[in-house]
């Protein structure tokens, strides 16, 4: 991400304002769960909700398995995404993509407010984001249809034990969620009423450390898709400004 406008430092969290935070936890019933040996898993699940409303900043990396198609003609598919968040709404990311099945390509894009620019897949020259351009990551923030109240709506939520995410102890949390659930947080690519959910929260500091989405088999699709999405340095200080 070096090459992007983008720079990291350090500053302490922000306590986000209580609509922000009511919004995230309307519903729960919050407990420390990282003091639990066996915690109840809508705990678990509300204190990563809890906790990804109060994070100002994030980096992620995203990798795609399957037919997963980034604007309306079908011609540009998503194969991996790098990039970095700061609430309210700034991301710079940079993504590799596929042309008609054939060359893989990288589009760099900013987002700042309602504005987002993109490079050119030619020139790799900065210009305003085209309307059909489908994917904005800032929607992981989203407080309606982002990552936290995805993780509010999942079906059969359960406790599948403990795993290791680059060297953080996390509750692995397996459950399914709705198409009308998912769509946001995937710009509306994956069907299918019953999507594989897989969520691995730290035990200690409840982040959301990775999420992985299960396109289920169709007659619609040749080639399901899956979703792995890695979170990591939380409240990293990130400056993200328009390209010059």
């Amino acid at each position: 991400m070096n090459q992007m406008i983008a720079s990291r430092g350090r500053f302490s969290r922000r306590t986000l304002i209580a609509s922000t935070v009511a919004t995230a936890a309307v519903g729960w019933h919050l407990v420390p769960v990282q003091a639990q040996n066996d915690p109840e898993v809508n705990d678990v699940l509300a204190a990563a909700s809890l906790r990804l409303a109060e994070v100002e900043s994030l980096h992620f990396t995203l990798e795609v398995e399957g037919e997963t198609y980034i604007e309306e003609s079908g011609t540009i598919r998503l194969e991996s995404a790098e990039g970095d968040l700061a609430r309210p709404d700034k991301v710079a990311v940079e993504f590799q993509v596929s042309l008609l099945s054939a060359a893989t390509v990288s589009i760099r894009m900013i987002t700042v407010g309602e504005a987002s620019w993109t490079t050119d897949l030619i020139t790799g020259n900065w210009g305003e984001a085209p309307p059909e351009f489908g994917y904005n990551p800032t929607i992981i923030y989203d407080n309606q249809n982002g990552l936290g109240p995805v993780m509010g709506k999942l079906d059969e939520p359960r406790i599948d034990g403990t795993e290791e995410v680059d060297d953080r102890e996390a509750y692995h949390v397996v459950g399914t969620a709705t198409q009308e659930v998912i769509a946001p947080v995937t710009a509306y690519t994956m069907t299918g009423e019953k999507v594989g959910v897989e969520l691995w929260i730290d035990i200690e500091t409840s982040d959301l450390l990775r999420i992985k989405l299960v396109e289920p088999e169709s007659d619609e699709k040749e080639d399901p898709a899956t979703w792995v999405m890695d979170l990591s340095a939380f409240d990293e200080q990130v400056t993200i400004e328009p390209p010059e």
